[in-house]
This record gives structure tokens, C-alpha cells and sequence, in this order.
């Protein structure tokens, strides 16, 4: 953790593990197993008796798992007063499009331009035209909301006339900040609070494109996508992700690959979710160290629940390990 951090009003709070809410019933093996196997240095910076233990440890065995979990690391809750806390969701983005423009494609994704001065126009300058001519089309979609919703989300899945379905990652950016439209939404009243949810926010964007054009560009940020063979999804930390395993933070307070135990209510789920995760991913709306992003999936069913997700009261607690500061 940075010496910054610690000259503000960050929070630790030291727990134990009989607070963390569902500890006792939470199936780890995969989990802890996907993390082993991301920190391969874990081994290198540890005493020579987790190295020992770690080496005879039943890695299928649950309970195993758990006492070795707890005899080497330490739950530890971080706050900060002024940031907010929040755990939503995101998936990746299901999408038609097509190899060239036509009335029913006409807004292109974009390649990253090679130089950041030449990318470097806001979210509205892009819409108008600023690239046009300079062959940085990557493909073409229905509308500007789907490519908005595609750059939320960093990746997608496209699937063109010819039946093919191709992936889609982020590439850059434009290098402006991101700014939320649903809280404009919300400023603007456009939207009540009870509505600030991707569904709806989808629906209502879609109904009118001119409208909605109006809106999205409150947003200057802009992503640049390129076409990708590998089968998984990865996260900003290079690894494949996990659906309800893999959570983007905010990596100035977690290191990637770090254990995360997450306390949340997913929509339209009657149990509550406690569960281990991992830190794999990060994005421009996450800040702070209650601030997360829980990854739904691949399938396109996810993006309904993805979109509801928005739990104010839920607690992520970093399982660091002991004395490693």
C-alpha cells in the first residue's frame, strides 16, 4: 500500500474470521486453488512454515483449506469517510454488428489511434466525426448505445451476418475521466433513484437515440477496442475471469490476484452471496476501497442481474497475509 494512502483518513479495521458473515459454510477449493496458481511468487515472499504447510496441504479438502487460510492470513476491513460504499456488477456485452456501414450499422468501434495526441478527443468529438477518414474502424454497430454500453463493460462478444461471433477487448482510451450518466440522469432528474439500474437506463436510452446521444456524451471518456482469438474473458490484471469469482477494484488499495471476501445481495437471488474472490480487474468508476465491481459472466443472461446489481451495505474484507505488510 502507497505511503499517499497512509497520510489520508484510510481506515484498517483488523477482524477475525468468525466475523466474516458465512465464513463457516463457504465452499473455497476453487477459488483459493485459482489463486495459488496466479501467485506463483507467494511461495518466495513467505516464512519457510507456510511454504512447508502450503506443500503438504490437501488442496480438495474444504476444511483443510479453511484452517490453513486462517492460520496464515488476516481479514482486514479498509475505509475511507469520503468514498462511497458500493459493489455493482458487470458481464460481457452480447452485440450484432457488421464488417462495413450500412443504414442499419452505422456507429463504428474504434481501433486505438497510434498516438495518444491523436486520441486524445472527448466522447462527443468522437460521435461528431473526429476520426472519420483516418480507417480506425473496427466494426459497426446498430447504435450509439450499444457502443456505449459496450465500452462499460471493456469487451464484448459481436456477432456478424455471416453467423460469426468474434471477441472484442478494450484497447485504451481517450485518456479523459470517467463521468457517471446515470447520476447525470439522476441531477437532471430523468431518473428516480429506485430507477438507476442498467435495465431500465438501457430501455429508456434505446427509446430515443437522439435523446439518449444527448445524454451519453456527458460522459468524455471513450474506449478503443481490438479483436481477440482467446477464449476466455481477462481482467485488467491479465487473467481469466471467473463468473462470481472475479471482482474489479480499485488497485490503489488492493493488489491484483489478492483474496477478497465479498458480503452482498445479488438481484433476484434469495441467498445472500458470501463468498472468496479474487482481485482481477479494475475500471474508471472504481474508487475507493469499498468500491467493487463483481463479474457476472459470459452468457447473455447476465446482463439483466449485472445491470440490477447495486448493493450500498455490502463489505469486501481483504484476506492479507500475516505479518507481510
Amino acid at each position: 500500500m502507497s505511503s499517499q494512502l497512509q497520510a489520508t483518513d484510510l481506515r484498517i479495521d483488523m477482524l477475525t474470521f468468525d466475523q466474516l458473515k458465512g465464513w463457516k459454510q463457504a465452499p473455497l477449493i476453487e477459488v483459493f486453488n485459482d489463486y495459488l496458481t496466479l501467485n506463483k511468487q507467494v511461495t518466495k515472499k513467505t516464512e519457510k512454515r507456510f511454504r512447508y504447510d502450503l506443500e503438504r496441504l490437501d488442496k480438495t479438502n474444504n476444511k483443510h483449506i479453511k484452517q490453513f487460510i486462517e492460520t496464515y492470513y488476516e481479514p482486514i476491513m479498509m475505509t475511507v469517510p469520503q468514498k462511497e460504499h458500493l459493489i455493482t456488477g458487470y458481464h460481457i456485452f452480447h452485440a450484432k454488428a457488421d464488417y462495413v456501414k450500412s443504414r442499419a450499422y452505422s456507429i463504428p468501434i474504434y481501433q486505438k489511434p497510434n498516438s495518444r495526441q491523436a486520441r486524445y478527443h472527448t466522447h462527443e468529438a468522437i460521435l461528431a466525426g473526429a476520426f472519420d477518414g483516418k480507417e480506425l474502424e473496427l466494426a459497426w454497430l446498430e447504435d450509439s448505445i450499444d457502443v456505449y454500453l459496450l465500452m462499460m463493460q471493456g469487451s464484448g462478444l459481436l456477432t456478424f451476418p455471416d453467423g460469426k461471433v468474434k471477441k472484442v477487448v478494450y484497447a485504451g482510451s481517450n485518456g479523459y475521466g470517467y463521468k457517471s450518466i446515470s447520476q447525470y440522469m439522476l441531477d437532471k432528474k430523468i431518473i428516480t433513484q429506485q430507477q438507476r439500474n442498467g435495465p431500465f437506463i438501457k430501455e429508456y436510452l434505446k427509446k430515443d437515440l437522439k435523446r439518449a446521444r444527448d445524454i451519453i456524451i456527458h460522459n468524455p471518456s471513450y474506449v478503443f477496442f481490438k479483436f481477440d482469438t482467446k477464449t476466455d474473458f481477462s481482467g485488467a490484471a491479465g487473467s481469466a475471469l471467473k463468473a462470481m469469482k472475479s471482482l474489479a477494484v480499485d488497485k490503489q488499495y488492493y493488489p491484483f490476484h489478492s483474496l477478497i471476501w465479498v458480503e452482498a445481495t445479488i438481484p433476484n437471488d434469495p441467498q445472500d452471496f458470501s463468498n472468496l474472490v479474487i482481485a482481477q480487474d479494475t475500471g474508471g468508476a472504481i474508487k475507493g476501497p469499498q468500491r467493487g465491481d463483481l463479474f457476472f459472466g459470459v452468457q447473455k443472461e447476465a446482463e439483466y442481474n449485472a445491470g440490477l446489481m447495486k448493493d450500498k451495505n455490502a463489505r469486501l474484507i481483504m484476506l492479507r497475509l500475516r505479518n507481510n505488510d
